[in-house]
């Protein structure tokens, strides 16, 4: 399969170089599909570099006039990528918290039949490693049972944002219709798969704390996905 990695970024000019090298070298073969909102640390500059001494398409990068946040790179990302003709489109995180070799068996389960491939830490073999910070652990297993709950829903890691979609599924969805703005993007766009019949497989990670750069983590993201959630409940995928 055809495959493209959406790595949206903001201010990760330290960590993007690297995740890039690591995404193709995966026996995946994948292109990469970088996503910056106008990085004022030059992490744009960084992508041109790195794809001007490849061979021509396999690093891309979409520039974002404005910081609009994860779904609108996402939904720009995900439109682009299935024009381009991919099979499979992987969207993860920039700074290296996701691994890199699950996207062989994430693939292997594409090719098995499943339409979404999430890649969770809550499922058996997958962890959280001991460098991430107590209070995170709490409020990432907290918004997981929270939305699982609200939403009656069997998928563990609702809230992980390393994902492997057949592009045939995700043209189907109406993205412009999934207008959450932040975290609550991973939860609204796995709902709005469900609601059209996806097959979903879960591949267990480690999720790894970043190393360079800070966190994109706020109490304004977490409340937006609170809510987010209540209006699921009621409306299903779209919010309304």
């Amino acid at each position: 399969m055809r495959t493209i990695v959406v790595l949206p970024t903001y201010q990760e000019a330290e960590n993007i170089a690297g995740i890039i090298a690591a995404v193709l070298a995966s026996p995946v073969a994948p292109d990469v599909l970088v996503v910056d909102d106008s990085s004022p640390d030059g992490t744009g500059d960084v992508v041109r570099g790195v794809a001007a001494g490849l061979p021509e398409g396999r690093v891309r990068l979409l520039t974002r006039p404005v910081k609009e946040g994860l779904g609108a790179a996402y939904r720009s990302g995900f439109a682009q990528a299935v024009a381009l003709g991919y099979d499979a489109v992987v969207q993860m995180d920039a700074d290296g918290s996701h691994p890199v070799s699950a996207l062989v068996p994430m693939a292997a389960a594409l090719a098995g039949g499943a339409d979404l491939v999430l890649g969770s830490r809550y499922v058996p073999g997958g962890a959280v490693d001991d460098a991430w910070p107590w209070y995170r652990r709490l409020l990432s297993r907290g918004g997981n049972v929270y939305a699982r709950v609200l939403l009656r829903s069997d998928i563990t890691d609702l809230t992980g944002g390393f994902k492997m979609w057949r592009a045939s599924l995700l043209a189907r969805l109406d993205l412009d219709s999934l207008t959450a703005a932040g975290y609550a993007f991973q939860i609204q766009t796995t709902l709005a798969a469900l609601e059209l019949g996806a097959r979903t497989a879960q591949v267990p990670i480690l999720f790894t704390e970043r190393t360079r750069g800070s966190s994109k983590m706020s109490r304004s993201i977490v409340a937006e996905a609170m809510v987010a959630v209540v209006r699921m409940r009621r409306h299903g995928a779209k919010l309304r």
